[in-house]
Formats: C-alpha cells, sequence, structure tokens
C-alpha cells in the first residue's frame, strides 16, 4: 500500500527514447508494478505532424493508466502520461504544460523536461534515457543530477536497438545506473518498496522484522 504523502505528491518518473524506443518502452512498463505511487513521463521522438500511437499501443502493456498529455494535467501516482506530437513539455508545481515546439533546429524535447523537472525540484526525481539516435537527454540528466540531486538511469547500450543516446547520456558522466529496461524496471520498483515502507515504518522495526525472517 502506497503511503498518503507519496499519493499527494508522486515521485516523477521522466524517461526519454527516440529511434528502438517503443520496445524499451513496453519491455520497462510491462515489468512494472502497478501500484508504485509513482508518475511516469514518456518523451519520444514523434514526427512532426503525426498522431501519436502510444497511449493505445503501450496501454496493452500495462494496467496502469496511460493517457495523452494535456495542458494543465495535474500528476497522478500509477498513471502514464505521453508527450503529444509537435509539444514541447514543462513541469510545474505538480501540473505538467506544453509549449509549442520550433519549426526549426533538433527534436531537444527530452532536454526540455528533464531541465524544467530540475528547476521545479521535485523530490526524488528520476531521469531515464532509453534506445534512440543523437544525445537529446545527456544534458538533461546531467542538470537534474547537478541541480536537483535526483536519481538518473540510462539504457544499457547492447541491449538497445539504437545506442547513441544511452551512450552520449553515460558519457556525461552523471548517470547513476546503467541498466536492461526489464532491470530499470525492478529498480524503480525497489525504491518505490523504499519509499512506502522505510520512510513510514521505523528502522528499527525493520531490522527486526529482517532478523526474524532469518530465524
Amino acid at each position: 500500500m502506497v503511503s498518503t504523502s507519496v499519493l499527494k505528491d508522486p515521485r516523477v518518473v521522466a524517461i526519454g527514447a527516440s529511434a528502438g524506443g517503443l520496445s524499451a518502452f513496453q519491455e520497462l512498463i510491462e515489468n512494472l508494478p502497478i501500484d508504485t505511487g509513482m508518475a511516469f513521463i514518456l518523451l519520444s521522438h514523434i514526427m512532426r505532424g503525426s498522431k501519436s500511437l502510444l497511449p493505445e499501443i503501450l496501454s496493452r502493456s500495462t494496467k496502469m493508466e496511460v493517457t495523452q498529455a494535456e495542458e494543465g494535467m495535474k500528476l497522478l501516482p500509477n498513471y502514464i502520461y505521453v508527450l503529444p506530437p509537435d509539444k514541447l513539455m514543462e513541469i510545474k508545481d505538480g501540473s505538467l504544460h506544453m509549449v509549442a515546439r520550433s519549426l526549426f533546429g533538433k527534436n531537444t524535447a527530452i532536454d526540455h523536461f528533464l531541465f524544467s523537472l530540475a528547476e521545479d525540484r521535485v523530490h526524488g526525481s528520476i531521469g531515464i534515457i532509453l534506445s534512440g539516435e543523437g544525445s537529446d537527454g545527456a544534458e538533461g540528466i546531467k542538470i537534474l543530477k547537478e541541480y536537483a540531486g535526483g536519481t538518473t538511469i540510462a539504457q544499457q547500450p547492447w541491449t538497445a536497438d539504437s545506442k547513441s543516446m544511452p551512450i552520449n547520456a553515460i558519457q556525461i558522466d552523471h548517470v547513476d545506473y546503467v541498466l536492461s529496461p526489464k532491470d530499470i524496471a525492478q529498480k524503480l520498483a525497489s525504491i518505490s518498496w523504499c519509499d512506502s515502507n522505510i520512510k513510514n515504518t521505523p528502522l528499527k522495526i525493520l531490522w527486526k522484522e529482517t532478523l526474524a525472517s532469518k530465524t
């Protein structure tokens, strides 16, 4: 059971990907518990002018609610929010805000959101970089780590269909964990367990329970 404090202010998990990201997204979320108490933000490079099918596709991999993000949405725990096409997204006081994406230049949707997440200093934020071409997200997780003390994770490059985004994230030297999508899900589940148990149960009690289980 997730604590009320987590429900009021869910830990934000920003997950960025581009080429090859669909299979990584699917593997990650299908291995996630549905009651982590976290709010998941999926940031994918979507071709300009196209419709994102991610909400429909990913809904088949989890019982969590998967929805396309809209202006002013308040983050709820155990929800997955997908970046809409032709937009950049920001977070302010636990709500999502949309910004028009420039007609020119590279797609920096992942960096843009991570910069905003770091600036908003959402407690315990997590930034994850999955499969993709280019370097979007590398600078963002650096800022999230340096400015907001967030946890940062990159997909193991040899498990990614497109390796350059995870490699660039790793090479910027601010990544806490390098894991497969399945192992990332398990890491998030363990962080959730710590949120709902260690913070709300005296450590002495947990220690006694651990000792009892070994006898």
